[in-house]
């Protein structure tokens, strides 16, 4: 009886260890099969409880494919901190320091990427190359972020920003075209959406596109959004999207998703992610029916990515990105020229001048045919940069970084130059910004597309710049006042008592100032012989450059919005006037309620006849 009892004993002792044994096999187990699924977000959750239960003790490939789920979530501060605990486990290889260096990189940290970059050994010729291209990435991100293009002021348009990833894909007549997995409001329904399934690979909804209708009636900043051809698109399962529409409007080509039945896991009873395919559909509108979608065959390429498709000018040239057999890189950009029978021909690459051995994706086309497009090959700023070329088809300039404000270490892409070549948009998970993938407006705040070739020198600083746009005459001179009568004088006493506010850090037009500037039109429309002076200003919070660059927006937010309602662009200047002429004493680093600093974020209206 007392040896059964000792057996016991032992037994009951040695279950426990039996026991966290199976849950610590249980956990790779889960997370490599989670791993091969690309369920990152699932993976890196049991992998990173693996590794701290282990310790000093845990194992490089642990800690590799820890690393390595957080990194291809774009959470670059937690990649960091696993590729860290690798180079600190004896035996870590040397690569390691190349990707940890890539990573800090992406965390604009690039003194600190050069110092690991030059621990890393090369073990060949090819690597060499990287290493060199790598370090001279950060030198020039370094003189970049110091030396920064002045010319444009910048903006997070929080209000187009979830928490999710957001970007804008394409321009309509009725508004921006919008991808987007966070949560929306539709402006044709009550309430919330219905949140879309959700992508375990990163824990976060499926992208489904959206129609963002600028300056929508009623709007107190511009948030409402409706969903992109929801009877043909609505009920899609995974992601859709990027879409494209021709000139007319009357054919769209969709990106789709469609599982990899080769990845399955046969083990795993059930659906399973698999890894997900993009391929490209079509559609064409006939009276007000859009035909079934159906498959681009022209453009597919079996088991191989197809997708993100624009198109030219006239709509002869596609392009899209994929990664079949007979390219550069891993991701590269092609395109396919239509054919008289309107097919679409044989695709092509665009060549070693665009694309590269890494990835080159997100192509858009501006309305002179210039390309612009995200490469992660060229020598950059860290993760995707945009970069700008000139050419079609096959034969391209060689491509130009758009260097900071536009590129920073973090992943930019969906660059978006709109018809007036002033203004525009792209895509940013920089820091500073309200999650994922931000959407960022930019203004050249001398209204014209610019890019500085450093060898030329830099223009001199646009500190106030007075300018009509588009034709950007100057008024310098107000013309010489003739007599006016007593009724006149009222109208214009009225007009330049006018003040327009602002939310803080934001150039949105609210609500209220909507209204008034629809009034201001109708009397600019009675008095065709008046000009406007439009002058805007910032409360004293930043920096005086921000802050002029800021007030910049608030003008043109103000001249775009007349223009749309028929006053001519010739009528309207500006002045951007940062924080000067406060209107209140709260000046730089004085306390002040929010009510009295937004009293200083105003645009002002001082009208010009002759």
């Amino acid at each position: 009886m007392l040896r059964c009892s000792f057996v016991t004993l032992i037994i009951l002792l040695c279950c426990p260890v039996l026991l966290y044994g199976q849950e610590e096999k249980s956990l790779m187990e889960l997370g490599d099969e989670a791993f091969v699924r690309e369920e990152y977000a699932v993976a890196a959750n049991l992998y990173s409880r693996l590794a701290e239960k282990k310790g000093r003790k845990a194992p490089l490939k642990l800690l590799e494919k820890t690393a390595q789920c957080y990194q291809q979530m774009a959470r670059f501060a937690e990649a960091g901190y696993w590729y860290m605990r690798m180079i600190e486990h004896p035996g870590c290889p040397s690569s390691v320091m190349a990707i940890y260096a890539e990573v800090q990189k992406n965390l604009g940290e690039y003194d600190t990427a050069r110092l690991y970059l030059s621990r890393f050994n090369p073990a060949n010729a090819d690597e060499v190359q990287w290493k060199n291209t790598a370090i001279a990435g950060c030198d020039s991100a370094l003189l970049w972020k110091k030396d920064t293009v002045t010319t444009y002021a910048l903006e997070n348009i929080k209000e187009l920003s979830t928490v999710g990833d957001d970007w804008v894909s394409g321009v309509m007549k009725g508004g921006l075209l919008l991808e987007s997995n966070g949560y929306r409001k539709m402006e044709l329904t009550t309430g919330s959406e219905r949140h879309p399934d959700m992508d375990p690979r990163v824990n976060q909804p499926y992208f489904k596109p959206y129609l963002f209708r600028e300056y929508s009636k009623g709007s107190r900043a511009n948030t409402f959004l409706e969903e992109i051809l929801p009877d043909l698109l609505g009920k899609l399962p995974y992601h859709v999207g990027p879409v494209c529409f021709n000139n007319r409007e009357d054919t769209v080509y969709v990106t789709l998703n469609a599982a990899d039945k080769d990845m399955a896991d046969k083990k795993k009873k059930g659906p399973v992610n698999g890894r997900r395919l993009m391929s490209l559909f079509w559609s064409f509108k006939k009276g007000d029916k859009w035909s079934p979608l159906q498959p681009v065959a022209a453009l597919d390429a079996a088991g191989s990515y197809t997708g993100n498709a624009v198109l030219n000018s006239i709509g002869s040239v596609i392009y899209f990105v994929s990664d079949r057999p007979g390219g550069i890189g891993k991701m590269d950009i092609w395109y396919s020229e239509r054919l008289p029978n309107n097919q679409w021909g044989t695709p092509v690459n665009c060549g070693p001048v665009i694309n590269t051995r890494y990835d080159e994706t997100f192509p858009t086309i501006n309305e002179e045919d210039v390309l612009y497009f995200s490469s992660k090959g060229h020598p950059g700023m860290g993760g995707f940069d945009v970069f700008r070329a000139e050419g079609s088809g096959g034969q391209w300039s060689q491509p130009r970084n758009l260097r900071s404000p536009f590129n920073s270490g973090a992943d930019d892409l969906g660059f978006i130059m709109k018809g007036n070549n002033y203004e525009g948009y792209f895509a940013s998970n920089r820091h500073g910004g309200g999650g994922g993938d931000d959407i960022y407006h930019f203004l050249e705040t001398h209204f014209t597309e610019k890019l500085i070739d450093p060898s030329a020198g830099k223009p001199p600083a646009p500190d106030t710049v007075k300018v009509s746009p588009p034709e950007k005459t100057v008024a310098d001179n107000t013309p010489a006042k003739p007599t006016l009568n007593p009724t006149d004088s009222a109208v214009i006493h009225k007009l330049q008592e006018l003040r327009f506010h602002y939310d803080y850090n934001s150039a949105i037009l609210l609500t209220e100032s909507r209204d008034m500037l629809d009034r201001v039109a109708v009397v600019l429309q009675q008095y065709p012989h008046w000009k406007l002076m439009i002058r805007s200003y910032a409360d004293s919070r930043g920096t005086d450059e921000y802050n002029l660059k800021l007030s910049a927006l608030r003008c043109y937010a103000v001249i775009n919005y007349l223009i749309k309602k028929g006053v001519a662009a010739r009528r309207l200047y500006y002045e951007n006037l940062g924080e000067q002429e406060l209107v209140n004493p709260c000046g730089n680093d004085v306390p002040c309620p929010e009510a009295e600093h937004r009293e200083n974020r105003r645009t002002t209206l001082r009208v010009v006849y002759d």
